[in-house]
This record gives structure tokens, sequence and C-alpha cells, in this order.
């Protein structure tokens, strides 16, 4: 059977890739995105173009992920289109940079509308139909900052250590509906939201940090102004990766960064596995426990 997949935040960057990857391999494929009749219907149009050129499954479906209404119609919609969800990527999302305390309250507000409980909002909206299904997937577009804390990252790192967590309780609260949960951990690749990236809205204190701030930025996105920079295409290879993979034997956790970006997130990982083993058989449950260990060593397979 097809799966049918929604992809948010489709207009550019990861999503516009992803949306492409995977209705080129053949999935039916929902491009998610706000104003598309409005400021993103260039990007609208021009997926339209595709579909319709290379005799693609991929469809527009608005859906304004900060807002409840937007996502029940456009879950509804998609279910009375094709009458299943199988997969959602949460890709939908912005990024702040500058010291911490340069931030305002309501710039944090944002941050965490967009990145934290627009997954919650959307996944909610879906897992109803992917429990009557009895399958279904949920993917997190996360980052290497979410297992690393970086300085003048850490509004943004926060948002997507919040999805590791909650990623990682998905994965065990739905098994038993046959739902899988997953978070895909990107280094950096020059893509939009770099281009995007929003500020520090306190000038004054900003500016107390700016020569360390281009410090630590000099290096960390070295390689996204190189000759040679990283492809983000690799990141909707990843995406597609996990999907294609058997439901109840995806990996819970995926690098995609350079080598010099991938080691320490990647220990990290490994670590987090064999902390949680050991949790839960302290608390005795051997059958999770079980099922934990045999999806990491499907994963160290693949490494």
């Amino acid at each position: 059977m097809e799966q049918t997949i929604l992809v948010t935040g489709s207009t550019s960057g990861f999503g516009r890739l992803t949306v492409e990857t995977l209705a080129r391999q053949g999935y039916i494929v929902f491009a998610g995105m706000r104003a598309a009749a409005g400021k993103n219907a260039p990007a609208a149009e021009a997926l339209r173009a595709l579909a319709q050129r290379e005799a693609l499954a991929l469809q527009i479906v608005e859906i304004d992920v900060t807002d409840d209404a937007s996502v029940e119609r456009a879950i509804a919609e998609i279910i009375e289109t094709i009458g299943r969800l199988d997969v959602v990527v949460n890709n939908a999302g912005v990024s702040y940079s500058g010291p911490l305390e340069a931030f305002t309250l309501e710039q944090v507000r944002q941050q965490f509308e967009t990145n934290v409980f627009s997954v919650l909002r959307v996944n909610r909206a879906v897992l109803p139909q992917m429990r009557a299904q009895g399958s279904g997937l949920l993917l997190q577009i996360g980052s290497i900052a979410g297992r690393l804390g970086m300085p003048f990252l850490g509004l943004y790192g926060a948002t997507k250590f919040a999805l590791e967590g909650l990623t990682e309780s998905y994965h065990y609260e739905l098994a038993p509906f046959g739902i899988d949960a997953a978070i895909l951990e990107p280094g950096t690749f020059p893509t939009s939201i770099s281009a995007n990236r929003q500020v520090a809205a306190d000038a004054e204190r900003l500016a107390l940090y700016q020569a360390a701030m281009n410090a630590f930025t000099a290096p960390f996105y070295a390689e996204n102004r190189s000759a040679t920079p990283p492809d983000p295409q690799e990141v909707a290879d990843a995406i597609a990766q996990v999907i294609a993979q058997p439901a109840g034997k995806r990996p819970l956790r995926t690098v995609v960064a350079t080598v010099a970006q991938r080691q320490a997130p990647q220990a990290l990982n490994d670590a987090a596995t064999q902390a949680m083993h050991s949790f839960l058989d302290a608390l005795h449950l051997p059958a999770a426990t079980r099922a934990f260990q045999g999806e990491q060593e499907e994963v160290r397979k693949q490494l």
C-alpha cells in the first residue's frame, strides 16, 4: 500500500527537498505550507508544476502549524482525500541566535510556539487516525544543537532539546499502538533557515557578546561557506531512509552531519541508549528493554 506523507514547512530548505525526494520515490506526498495562495504562492506553483511535469503524487495543503484550526483542517483534508495518513515529518521551524539574556520573553514564546508547540499540535491532530490504522510514523526534525548545548544557539537549542524528550516519550507511549516516533539530528547545512535566522532583540545586551559570537560562529559555520559545503539533500535522503525502514525497527535518533559535527552527538546518543537500557532494566521491564536494545542493534548495523 502506498504511504501517505505530510511534510510541514515545505516552501524551501529541507522541507522542499524532502517532498520532492519522497514524491519521486512513489509516496503520496502533501507539501504543507502556510499562505500557499499568498506570499508562498511561487513555491506552491513550482511544486504543482513539478508534480505535473513528472507525474508525481504531490499536492499542496494549506497549514499554519501555529494555528489549531488550520492544523485540524489540513489533517481532515488529507484524510478525506486519501483515507489515511501514514507519516508526518515535522519540519516547520525557525531559528533564533544570540545570547540568552538578549532575547525578549516574546521572542522566547515565538521560538517555542513554532518549534515545539506546533509539533505537539500536529501530532495530536494526526494520532487518532494513526491509532485507527494501527500504524504510523511521527518524524521530528531536530538538530545537533538539541544534543549539545551551544553558545549563542541556546534558545533554538532549547526547542530542539525539547523535541528530543518529546520524541523519546512518544516512542515508548505509542509503540503499543503500532506507531513509531523518531527524530533526525542535522548539523549545519546551507539552507534558508540560516539566511532567515532572527537575532536577539535587545541590541544593547547583544552588543556585549558580539566579539564572542563572531569567534564561535565563524568556525561553526565554516563548512557551509567552504568550496565544498555539505549538501542539504543528505537530510532529505536520510528522512527517506528512516521512512523506508520496517515499522518497529526504525532508529529513534539519526545524526546527519559532517564528520566533524557528527562525532560528539553520536557519542551522546550511544551513551543515552546504554543509560536508558540500564534504567529500564533497573525497573524490571525486560520486554521494553529487549525491544529498545533490538532497535539500537538495527541502528548499529546501518552505521
